[in-house]
């Protein structure tokens, strides 16, 4: 079974999403763009661990749907270390 979207594009789509809920608050939505810039570099794999990390290190809440995006994601890339290590599914929120 194919996932409907690649990785990129789920990566953008949650670092996006986040961006727009933080409007505002310079340093994070500086570090949301840098994993969008990553994505347009076709360098998913490390998008989605900057990701993690931006999200573990400014303490930023999460939608279930962006978690959900960030799990694809990962386990589409095979990085879902990342995840698991932060233990990201705590960050969810709503």
């Amino acid at each position: 079974m194919n996932a409907p979207y690649s990785p990129g594009v789920l990566i953008r789509s949650a670092a996006e999403s986040i961006a727009r809920r933080l409007a505002g608050e310079q340093r994070p939505v500086g570090a949301l763009r840098s994993v969008v810039h990553m994505v347009d570099n076709d360098e998913a794999e490390l998008a989605v661990d900057d990701l993690v990390r931006v999200i573990e290190y400014f303490g930023i809440p999460i939608l279930r749907s962006e978690y959900d995006q960030l799990v694809s994601a990962a386990t589409q890339l095979d990085s879902m270390d990342s995840l698991t290590e932060t233990e990201i599914h705590r960050f969810i929120s709503g």
